[in-house]
């Protein structure tokens, strides 16, 4: 991650228990979601659909994410997470 910082695209469906593993460099991580899909960070969920994502604003920040609901509509759940995320 450089500069801006670098989006990550969740794949098009996941598997039950499928996990993502995304550790920051520098700048700033964008995971970027596609259409019917939501991610989950505590009590904070993401927009459904492409126009929800989850932001990394600091250097470093990382992140766990577990497919807990498969298929087109997939639903990822934040296992563990480091930094200031923003759900959006």
């Amino acid at each position: 991650d450089r500069g801006a910082g670098v989006t990550y695209t969740l794949p098009a469906s996941g598997a039950l228990g499928d996990t993502i593993i995304i550790v920051g460099k520098l700048g700033i991580t964008t995971i970027a979601q596609n259409a019917n899909q939501q991610i989950l960070f505590s009590s904070a969920s993401s927009t459904v659909g492409v126009g929800g994502s989850a932001v990394g604003t600091n250097v470093g920040d990382c992140v766990t994410l577990i497919c807990i609901t498969a298929g087109a509509s997939t639903v990822w759940r934040a296992k563990s997470f480091i930094g200031n995320w923003t759900i959006s």
